[in-house]
């Protein structure tokens, strides 16, 4: 194919309503195949439409040879997997550092044994964790993935917030998700990645030695957390959709 035939224009993916799904398309000429790299996740349990134009519009051989007509295929996503956590709904830590009024970013490093979506952080509030608190997922070197400021937390227990876009993650690697706090005051719970890591199905906080230490903390402003101290566990999580 014509490598610039092959535009966002002529490879198309429409949503039921006739929407275009946003995305960037590129063609590898030694391949010979032609990608849709999505902007965002699609829907689940819904049927997608997608088109390469054809006419003299659209998608050309490298001798300027039109495709005769329109290809059109549909497909429909599977059914929304259900989320789950590092941590359960229940379990909760004993001590918070109340006499440590600091600044501080806390986080876990996790994997996954599938593909999916991480679509919000999670943290355990103790009743004086007061003030604004962000929560952020990273990969295993820095970058930052996504980023989000809770908003109705209560006075203490789980709190959640949701990513504004869902971020997809790759199987069996190590990311880190952490949440910041003004004011100190986290919960931990010393040694908890010293010997173990934390498991729930697919799900895995890594055991200290498998990609460092974990748990992970910054002090000072919002940043990527990379001290540990005692194997402690900072009582942050993820919030994952499997694919």
């Amino acid at each position: 194919m014509n490598a610039a035939s092959v535009t966002a224009s002529t490879f198309v993916l429409r949503d039921p309503a006739n929407a275009v799904v946003s995305g960037a398309v590129s063609y590898n000429t030694t391949t010979r195949v032609a990608t849709l790299t999505l902007s965002a996740p699609l829907s689940a349990s819904t049927t997608y439409t997608a088109t390469i134009s054809g006419g003299s519009a659209g998608v050309k051989d490298v001798a300027g040879n039109a495709l005769a007509a329109d290809y059109v295929t549909s497909f429909t996503t599977a059914s929304a997997s259900t989320a789950i956590s590092i941590f359960s709904a229940s379990a909760a830590p004993s001590t918070f550092a109340t006499s440590d009024g600091s600044a501080v970013e806390l986080g876990v490093k996790f994997r996954a044994d599938v593909a999916g979506t991480v679509t919000g952080v999670r943290f355990y509030k103790g009743a004086t964790t007061t003030g604004t608190h962000t929560g952020t997922l990273w990969s295993s070197t820095g970058t930052m993935l996504a980023t989000a400021t809770f908003t109705g937390e209560t006075a203490s227990g789980w709190q959640q917030v949701t990513f504004s876009i869902p971020v997809a993650i790759t199987a069996n690697t190590v990311y880190v998700v952490s949440y910041h706090t003004n004011v100190g005051n986290y919960a931990y719970t010393h040694n908890t990645f010293a010997t173990v890591g934390v498991d729930n199905g697919v799900l895995h906080a890594l055991r200290a030695g498998v990609s460092g230490g974990n748990g992970v903390f910054r002090y000072g402003s919002r940043a990527f957390p990379t001290s540990s101290f005692s194997s402690s566990n900072y009582w942050v999580d993820i919030v994952f959709v499997p694919q």
